[in-house]
């Protein structure tokens, strides 16, 4: 018998054993049904069981999946806040119009360039934005045809330049917007190059400006190549004869000239040689930069010592070369120029009895560093500007003869080649004249020669 029915059974103020055997099938039924109710009841128990385990695994992969898109939600507004900074940031005004004719985004950029007011944005249709961007532009039919062309061909691809009325000028790019494979719609970009177009605009005028200058610097050139042959050849002439002339009557008539009349003579001959060399300077001064000479390797510790020798100081006077001159790309006319003239006036403005002058050079990381220097009178630092002015002298004539154009075509050539000139000096003790010259480009290290004195 079931155990809870003969608990209450057993409970009952009624005896079992008093009960009938009619009873007997009774029990037995009611303890059939209670072991049934047990049985069923386990097995609701376990079902429960197993429906809460899965329930709560569901629950769990819900919680996950529930976690999992809040977290790609939150990457997704990331990604979108990032995007929209990139698309405001760019110097790109962006529009995106599906197949459609439907605005689906566009940046601040694009309002700005375009001006677009708020009430054309609201209708957040494309016509409504290409009536309104059509005022602006200088071929409004051209403009709308090419638009209607690109979407008329979804996959084409489209670079030009939009003119303005206002002078204005876009560079408008267009390419379809694909989406899983499928084109969906048409990106535009409009990027303002208005200055560079200007600057390119101005560019080509002076390109054109500097053609034509140049022209006109050719002829201008080519008419003073003839001009300076044309007077040095009617000037000369007359000098020659004029000398020719002085000379003979300074010979012949030596005997009837008392002392006056031969310093007048002796200067005389002395104005002559000056203007023949001053025509030779002025024709000299008028080469540089006009008359180009091929550039070679000039051996500069080769080529000044040459110089001295061809000067031919005095005795009393000694030059010291430095024992370290580069070997250059330069005309060799010119530089031959440059060095000749700097101690040419050192020799001949020398007022001590033991003179001295120094050729030296100093490498620098783009330039070399020549100088010239002697312990003669000086330069008043006023004059320092002044002496490398055309004709300019700082004694008279008559007492040296100079023509004044010796350090302005020092000065010429130097800045010719990219380099300058000054001057260094105190009244009294000498001066020292400094003069840079670029090192060219791909120029390979000084040579070191080893350069005796000369003197």
């Amino acid at each position: 018998m079931n155990k809870l029915l003969q608990r209450q059974i057993e409970k009952s103020p009624a005896n079992l054993d008093a009960l009938g055997p009619e009873w007997g099938p009774l029990l037995a039924a009611v303890s059939d049904a209670y072991d049934g109710f047990d049985a069923d009841r386990r097995l609701i128990e376990r079902s429960l069981d197993v429906s809460s385990q899965e329930l709560t695994e569901i629950n769990q992969r819900l919680r996950r999946e529930i976690q999992d898109r809040k977290a790609a939600e939150e990457q997704l507004r990331h990604s979108l806040s990032l995007l929209a900074a990139t698309l405001d940031s760019t110097a790109d005004g962006i529009l995106v119009v599906d197949r459609s004719g439907t605005v689906r985004g566009f940046n601040k950029k694009f309002i700005s360039l375009w001006r677009i007011p708020e009430s054309v944005l609201a209708s957040n249709r494309d016509v409504s934005l290409l009536s309104f961007v059509l005022d602006q532009v200088q071929n409004p039919q051209a403009f709308a045809a090419r638009v209607q062309q690109l979407y008329a061909e979804p996959t084409a691809e489209s670079n030009d330049l939009i003119q303005f009325k206002d002078g204005r000028v876009f560079e408008r790019y267009s390419r379809p917007q694909f989406l899983a494979g499928e084109i969906v719609g048409r990106v535009w970009s409009f990027r303002d190059i208005t200055e560079q177009v200007r600057t390119s605009r101005r560019r080509d005028e002076l390109v054109q400006q500097w053609e034509e200058a140049n022209r006109q610097l050719e002829c201008v050139n080519k008419e003073l190549k003839d001009f300076a042959y044309v007077v040095s050849h009617d000037l000369k002439a007359p000098l020659r004869g004029i000398k020719t002339l002085a000379e003979w009557i300074a010979t012949d008539q030596a005997d009837r000239l008392d002392d006056e009349g031969q310093e007048q003579l002796r200067l005389l001959l002395g104005r002559v040689d000056r203007m023949h060399a001053l025509i030779d300077g002025i024709l000299q001064y008028s080469r540089v930069g006009r008359v180009n000479e091929e550039k070679e390797r000039v051996d500069l510790g080769a080529l000044v010592p040459q110089i001295v020798d061809l000067l031919a100081p005095p005795e009393h006077i000694h030059i010291t070369i430095g024992d370290e001159l580069p070997v250059i790309e330069s005309e060799r006319t010119r530089i031959t120029q440059v060095f000749q003239n700097l101690l040419s006036n050192a020799i001949k403005y020398m007022d001590k009895p033991q003179g001295r002058i120094t050729v030296g050079c100093r490498e620098d990381e783009e330039c070399w560093t020549f100088n010239v220097s002697d312990n003669g009178p000086g330069i008043d630092a006023k004059h320092h500007e002044r002496i490398f002015q055309l004709f300019q002298t700082l004694v008279p004539r008559d007492q040296y003869e100079s023509t004044g154009i010796g350090l302005t075509l020092v000065k010429k050539i130097v800045e010719l080649y990219g380099g300058r000139i000054w001057i260094e000096s105190q009244v009294g003790e000498g001066c020292s004249f400094y003069f840079t010259l670029p090192k060219a480009h791909g120029e390979e290290q000084h040579e070191k020669l080893q350069v005796g004195t000369a003197g």
